[in-house]
């Protein structure tokens, strides 16, 4: 009795870990689709990109919720207001760096409400901006 609820303890913490990328995923000029990723129910969501080589001057994130046509775009401050989809009003988010990764904190809990939806990375450099795309979705308990 005692290693069976030692395991529903281990999993239950498992499962309030933030969700990860499970490997770092290239960016490119003309955009590419990115691995699907979870969530556990009210969690972090965080993503990771190779930027190898890369001189990044700014990084975004836009978030658009499966349930509508709304695009959100994520501040510095991890505030999300509305975004008119022109590149050139993008707001600059942020993305902690590690070695030759770009490690996005998309939220800490997801908006109320959004249980599925498309997260767009993106950081611009000298030469322009290179983008990705992934689904994610709260995964059922």
């Amino acid at each position: 009795m005692r290693y069976r609820s030692g395991l529903v303890i281990m999993i239950s913490a498992l499962a309030a870990l933030p969700a990860f990328a499970a490997a770092a995923e290239r960016l490119s000029a003309d955009g590419v689709a990115l691995p699907a990723m979870s969530y556990a129910p009210g969690g972090a969501l965080e993503a990771r990109v190779d930027a190898a080589g890369d001189e990044v001057i700014s990084v975004h994130a836009i978030l658009r919720p499966a349930s509508s046509n709304e695009m959100w775009m994520r501040d510095r401050d991890g505030f999300w207001s509305e975004w008119n989809g022109n590149r050139e009003t993008l707001a600059p988010s942020a993305a902690r760096r590690e070695g030759d990764e770009l490690v996005f904190k998309i939220f800490e809990t997801p908006p109320p409400g959004v249980h599925a939806m498309t997260i767009t990375l993106a950081y611009r450099t000298s030469t322009g901006l290179k983008y990705g795309w992934f689904q994610a979705a709260e995964r059922a308990e």
